[in-house]
């Protein structure tokens, strides 16, 4: 049995996180049930409540405490409500890299970044994120170092040889790229894990634990 949403707490309404949570409650579960239904390791559906439960700890922390500033003086909503900030570095389905010092780090949710796609007309990291795939980006690699096609995997080389085009650099500039390295985004816009051109590999064997297999 899974919980999501409002369904197993009852909180003052001052948060208005409700809608929210319910939402990125069934998202996080949907494709991790789909992924542990085609073949994935149970793990991978046992992240939901070592991820979920955390948030909704805090939404009932939040509401409780926006209730009391109410009471006192009036409640002022600031980014703490947005649920923007939110994110999974301590899931198992998170690869930590404790030497890097700059960029997004894995767990955090995948920033978005204009970028110049294919045919050179501009597009968006959300909009090559957007669906229930998985995400490989790689950056200026070696087209000899690309992995294998998987089924529910979307594979994107970001560079001047590549599909995708960083014409501002802002995807190096919100990720902490350097050439070389890849990025692994899950179905729900989180980042997986970031490693460097000896590292894909890992990223190989993480697939094959998330189910995102090599089709025969």
């Amino acid at each position: 049995m899974f919980l999501t949403g409002d369904a197993a707490h009852v909180h003052p309404p001052t948060g208005g996180q409700g809608l929210n949570t319910s939402v990125q409650d069934a998202y996080n579960l949907g494709w991790k049930l789909a992924a542990v239904l085609d073949g994935a390791a149970d793990v991978v559906v046992a992240s939901y409540e070592a991820e979920r439960r955390p948030i909704a700890e805090a939404v009932l922390g939040l509401s409780t405490a926006l209730l009391d500033r109410d009471r006192r003086r009036g409640v002022r909503r600031g980014r703490d409500v947005s649920q923007l900030d939110l994110g999974y570095p301590d899931s198992p389905l998170t690869v930590s890299s404790p030497d890097r010092e700059k960029g997004v780090p894995a767990g955090d949710r995948a920033p978005d970044a204009p970028v110049i796609g294919a045919a050179g007309l501009p597009t968006r990291l959300f909009r090559l994120f957007q669906g229930a795939h998985w995400t490989l980006l790689g950056y200026e690699v070696d087209a000899a170092a690309v992995p294998v096609p998987r089924r529910g995997l979307h594979i994107h080389l970001i560079g001047p040889r590549g599909d995708v085009r960083d014409g501002e650099g802002l995807v190096r500039g919100a990720y902490g790229l350097e050439g070389g390295e890849w990025v692994l985004v899950r179905p729900d816009g989180y980042v997986a894990a970031v490693v460097g051109r000896d590292g894909i590999g890992a990223i190989e064997a993480y697939l094959d634990t998330a189910g995102v297999r090599i089709p025969r």
